[in-house]
């Protein structure tokens, strides 16, 4: 669609003269008339109507009526229409407002999904750098630095990067490593400060169903700072996000076992 089309719009006399052309051709001096305008004004309104192909001016001997040109305007309806079709992060982007809104007393979130491969895969997927770093980012994200000791007491450092260069940090500690059935850690986000904005306490349990390994994480903040409302909110988007990476990653890989 030609932008002048939208130019010649946003103005709202030129706006006032097609809504009144929606109901029938009018003359020039039928809109200078309707619409309380200057014929002179209206005369200039027209010619940048005319050169977007809005509306036609048909020189009738001494008369100049004008009409809408119904085919410009259905060029820009069916614009408008594909712009009303909802994107795949509409949603998301809902939710996680009204997240945010009930961060202020912040409650256990808990996400599942059946994954189709094994237990000790999936434990791999959460564990191994080189696994963890194509699931481990919600969408327009990218993991940076990915770090996590299967040990009690071992470091969990997980670095996410947007698509404009801003970094994400988060760290924390495992807490428990029961290879391949449980894994509990901590991984509490950095605020500007260089302090966690809360503790997360991320506890991941695996177990065999028909169809591969039901993953359930539940993540439960604890110890919220001031300002961490958007963190928070974003912890049940952001994991629904990762686990269906992860879904997919196991799905369409042939390398993973």
């Amino acid at each position: 669609m030609d932008v002048t089309v939208l130019v010649a719009l946003a103005e709202p006399n030129r706006l006032r003269i097609v809504e009144l052309l929606r109901r029938r051709p009018h003359t020039v001096g039928e809109i200078a008339a309707a619409l309380a305008l200057r014929q002179p004004q209206v005369t200039k309104h027209l010619q940048t109507l005319e050169r977007a192909d809005v509306v036609q001016v048909h020189r009738l001997g001494r008369r100049k009526v004008c009409a809408l040109d119904r085919s410009t305007l259905a060029d820009v309806a069916r614009w408008a229409d594909e712009l009303a079709v909802p994107g795949p992060d509409d949603a998301a982007l809902a939710r996680y407002g009204a997240a945010i809104a009930a961060a202020a007393a912040p409650a256990p979130v808990t996400v599942r999904r059946t994954v189709p491969t094994d237990p000790a895969t999936v434990w791999r997927a959460f564990t191994d750098p080189a696994l963890a770093t194509r699931w481990w980012h919600p969408r327009h994200f990218t993991v940076a630095r990915f770090r996590l000791e299967t040990r009690p007491g071992g470091a969990v450092e997980l670095v996410l990067q947007e698509g404009d260069g801003a970094l994400h940090r988060a760290t924390g500690q495992v807490v428990t490593a029961d290879e391949p059935r449980r894994l509990g850690f901590t991984l509490d986000p950095i605020g500007p400060d260089d302090e966690p904005l809360f503790v997360a306490r991320h506890d991941v349990r695996l177990s065999v169903v028909p169809g591969g390994t039901d993953v359930q994480l539940t993540v439960t903040p604890e110890d919220v700072r001031a300002g961490a409302e958007a963190a928070i909110g974003g912890l049940g988007v952001g994991w629904e996000q990762l686990l269906d990476n992860l879904v997919t990653l196991a799905r369409h890989d042939e390398t993973l076992p």
